[in-house]
């Protein structure tokens, strides 16, 4: 029997995933993850946004088109918010965002041990693993299977922020921090040339068992590999996570969500900062790391944002000159305070400003570009792109040269190319 687990949504997911394969190959099953023929399909949803959603659901006739015959295993975020979405679609065992790997391995277990789909799916049903919102401590599960040059290590899981527009707090459950001792042997076994910290908020790690973010960086410096970080909240940023960084070999990459430029949307979204705030830890950023890619996430369209907000959190875009931007339309999530509270805006009306917004991710990105230009930069090459190997810089510049995949090299960056720079041996 050949199991296949699909992931949808965050780098944590992946995680995820790639824990329960593990745990399926360390108890013998033939598991691995990919959207391919395969007798069982581990679905792991995503429910972000109510696209997210139905991207989920559509992967079931995906997987019944390879296989009509097939058992579908679904979990996460998805079957989390809706599992009756699920149950109509025919889906043989559901389970929710906890302790993923061993509610999929008693799955597996009881395909093995019955072969009447109808009595194994009561089997199934009757230990559905859905997540309490009592939940309090670190859910620890096989150190992931890896079979890429970057790994991603999670740190943390669950969310106490209960910003305005989002669903994932009801889903994920309190903020829960992984121990430092297992996150560093975790890291002790990667083979690969750089890591990737992540988690659902990970900047509030350690506060449920006595450390701090920078505490944990700290500890990470003795890891002798490429560190970069996943994203953060603006509060997370102080000195002490900065000098951490800076004396322990981190990527001067900051991926710092901001979601609006505008101080009374952010109040009105619940976000716990304000621009003032936001900036500041901008300034701090650019004092210990001078050539930071600074990055962020902006919704745009959210309820309370008027004409005159929109154009305050463009201009405050501008004034932080990230270096990229990703760019999301409000999506209304059913269960959140926003849902309830406010009507949508005209879609029109925020495909415009998503459309203004893009406009200016491109031309900040560009700039960006441009700065580095004639700069000497170490890349990790991973992937073939266009004819040319492509690895990013610490900064999170996308380069393309000819250098070899697997290595870190130093490359000068010469002119634009593609969706970044290309990069030529050092003479």
């Amino acid at each position: 029997m050949i199991v296949k687990v699909v992931t949808l949504g965050c780098k944590v997911n992946q995680c995820e995933s790639a824990s329960i394969v593990a745990t399926l190959v360390a108890h013998g099953y033939n598991a691995s993850e990919g959207l391919e023929p395969a007798d069982v399909y581990v679905l792991n949803t995503c429910s972000v946004t109510a696209e997210a959603d139905k991207k989920s659901r559509q992967y079931l006739a995906k997987m019944r088109k390879l296989n009509p015959n097939c058992i579908i295993i679904a979990i996460g975020c998805s079957t989390q918010n809706a599992p009756e979405k699920f149950i109509q679609n025919n889906v043989l065992a559901i389970y929710g965002t906890n302790d993923k790997s061993r509610s999929v391995l008693n799955a597996i277990i009881n395909i093995y041990k019955c072969n009447d789909y109808n009595t194994l799916s009561d089997i199934i049903h009757s230990n559905k693993s859905l997540i309490s919102s009592e939940k309090r401590e670190y859910c620890y599960e096989s150190y992931p299977l890896r079979n890429k040059t970057r790994a991603f290590i999670k740190i943390q899981d669950g969310c106490d922020r209960f910003c305005s527009y989002c669903i994932i707090p009801y889903l994920r459950g309190r903020s829960r921090s992984r121990s430092i001792e297992d996150i560093l042997r975790e890291c002790d076994e990667i083979a690969s040339r750089e890591i990737v910290l992540t988690g659902i908020d990970m900047s509030a790690y350690g506060k449920d068992i006595g450390h701090t973010f920078a505490e944990l960086l700290s500890a990470l410096s003795a890891i002798k590999v490429r560190k970069r970080l996943g994203s953060l909240e603006c509060e997370a940023i102080d000195r002490n996570v900065l000098k951490a960084m800076s004396d322990g070999g981190y990527c001067a990459h900051f991926h710092l969500s901001l979601q609006s430029g505008s101080s009374e949307v952010l109040r009105t979204m619940n976000r716990k900062y304000n621009t003032e705030l936001y900036y500041e830890k901008i300034e701090m950023i650019r004092e210990y790391f001078p050539s930071a890619g600074i990055t962020t996430d902006v919704i745009v369209g959210f309820p309370s944002e008027t004409d005159e907000f929109f154009k305050e959190s463009l201009e405050f875009i501008e004034k932080c000159a990230f270096s990229d931007i990703h760019v999301f339309p409000y999506s209304r999530r059913t269960g959140t305070l926003a849902a309830k509270k406010y009507s949508t805006l005209p879609p029109d009306t925020v495909k415009a400003r998503v459309d203004r917004l893009l406009d200016v991710k491109n031309t900040l990105h560009n700039q960006f570009l441009l700065k580095n230009i004639d700069t000497v930069q170490s890349v990790y090459v991973e992937d073939s792109e266009d004819g040319f190997n492509v690895g990013y810089t610490e900064n999170y510049i996308k380069v393309y040269s000819t250098a070899n995949c697997g290595e870190i090299t130093d490359l000068k960056l010469v002119k634009p190319y593609g969706t970044g720079l290309l990069g030529e041996p050092v003479a």
